[in-house]
């Protein structure tokens, strides 16, 4: 099966579509850019009370899963400890 050849008159039209093109784009993302800009104006942003209680709340929950953490490695390491020397480690 031959394919057929472009021919050169499409290559022109292509090169007129692109002028086109570059202007639906540059439109394109400035119209992207104003959507944005409008929703994030409808965002509820949190006050200063609200961030101050969820940076508590991480703090906290960090600070119990490092000391949670800590101690069961605590008790692995010295359960393997004191089992190698029984093993013949």
């Amino acid at each position: 099966m031959a394919v057929p050849k472009e021919k050169k008159t499409q290559s022109s039209k292509q090169k007129k579509g692109s002028k086109k093109e570059k202007k639906n784009i540059v439109q394109s993302i400035w119209q992207y850019l104003k959507e944005v800009r409008s929703e994030f104006r409808k965002v509820m942003w949190p006050n200063r009370d609200e961030i101050t209680t969820s940076t508590i709340v991480v703090f906290v929950t960090v600070a119990f899963f490092v000391t949670f953490t800590f101690i069961f490695d605590l008790i692995f390491s010295g359960s393997f400890n004191r089992l190698l020397p029984l093993i013949g480690g």
